[in-house]
């Protein structure tokens, strides 16, 4: 069996949000698990990749050129039909079987057995297909619905979750559901603490605080409803140097994009900016010491496929505060505390009692801790590869 995986998320602004770690992951573990495979690693030839040094059996893997980097925008198209379709047709096998870990830079359903991964349906959920103006995104959910559609031609498809997979058959009924296969991601946390000197102040230690990591900037991941709900957080508590709220991220950083700005807006009319700390980008490992060392973790997202950062509080022993959502409730409900993200009052009461009664949640960290070991990225390509072998049969 011959597979070709298109890597490209590893390059370029996805690098490092979900969909980037879930296609350098799970590359990662199918060369490792599967050596006597052949697989195809599409990548463009003059962009860093995060899968740079990282494939440890290089005999079974042929990394193939598709040209100069082009970012991730809305002439994905052109470059697909132009570069990347010639490129796979020039490569495929009898065997082939194309994988697409992510739909937006096309895949060729039409031209050879694909698997395609579903991360989840935001962007039609929420009318977002771009956050740079209304005619782009007029644009792009033409583009979405177009690259879309062609999923129905997938011989089979992945998702990260039953939420993503009903919400899927919502939009695509016709599509045959025992053609979709269900696999939970993997989450890759070293347990090891190291100084965040660098990225939080002096004395964060005695006065504490909560962190809000892996969110992002737009509209559905509810990022001002966190700090709404920690402005309640302090009314309540009445207190001089209260903990921190701790922002983790580099997406925070850039304040030319509004939802940016609405952050740091509402943090200025309120007075709290000695309290509320921006890290900017940090690196992966300082990111369990950054939860580690937290009284809580919150992340109030209207939307999820999945959900990386709370298996990583989790597996950090971290109380996790998280909005019901139907992902977060599908895999968290029994050890995380599940609040309503869009009542900045319920917010801060429940950052309240986390704060006040550590001891109230020891046991609840524990079963969350048990629970995160279940997630690993040895099951995803297992239950991946199963999928695969399914497609050759076919």
């Amino acid at each position: 069996m011959h597979i070709i995986i298109d890597a490209t998320t590893t390059q370029d602004q996805l690098s490092y949000a979900g969909i980037g770690q879930y296609t350098k992951n799970i590359i990662i573990s199918l060369i490792k698990g599967y050596p006597n495979t052949k697989f195809s690693i599409l990548l463009f030839n003059n962009k860093e990749s995060t899968l740079d040094g990282q494939i440890e059996n290089p005999s079974n893997v042929d990394i193939v050129d598709i040209g100069k980097y082009k970012i991730n925008d809305y002439k994905n198209d052109i470059w697909y039909f132009l570069k990347i379709l010639p490129t796979i047709k020039k490569i495929k096998q009898k065997d082939s079987i194309f994988f697409s870990p992510y739909f937006w830079r096309n895949y060729p359903s039409y031209t050879m057995p694909t698997v395609l991964f579903v991360h989840d349906m935001n962007l039609a959920m929420f009318n977002m297909y771009s956050q740079i103006s209304p005619i782009h995104n007029f644009i792009r959910s033409i583009q979405y619905w177009i690259t879309m559609y062609k999923s129905l031609k997938c011989k089979y498809l992945v998702c990260n979750s039953q939420t993503t997979k009903n919400d899927y058959l919502t939009y695509f009924p016709k599509y045959s559901e025992q053609n979709i296969s269900v696999s939970y991601l993997g989450v890759d946390l070293e347990e090891k603490e190291v100084s965040l000197d660098d990225v939080l102040p002096s004395g964060y230690k005695q006065r504490k605080y909560i962190i809000y990591l892996g969110g992002g900037i737009n509209k559905s991941k509810n990022s001002i409803g966190v700090i709404q709900g920690y402005i309640q957080f302090l009314n309540k508590l009445k207190k001089e140097n209260p903990p921190y709220l701790v922002i983790s991220g580099g997406k925070f950083q850039d304040k030319s994009k509004k939802e940016v700005k609405e952050l740091y807006d509402l943090i200025e009319k309120e007075n709290i900016q000695d309290n509320v700390i921006f890290t900017g980008f940090y690196e992966d490992i300082q990111k369990y010491s950054l939860l580690s060392n937290a009284f809580a973790f919150i992340h109030l997202s209207m939307y999820e496929g999945f959900g990386f950062a709370p298996i990583e509080a989790l597996r950090s022993r971290v109380p996790a505060i998280l909005h019901k959502n139907p992902v977060y409730e599908e895999l968290f409900n029994k050890v995380a505390l599940m609040v309503n993200g869009e009542n900045p009052t319920e917010v801060g009461n429940t950052i309240y009692d986390v704060y006040t009664n550590p001891k109230k949640y020891e046991s609840r960290l524990e079963e969350g801790y048990i629970l995160s070991k279940q997630y690993t990225w040895e099951n995803v390509a297992k239950k991946t590869y199963d999928v695969f072998k399914k497609a050759s049969d076919n």
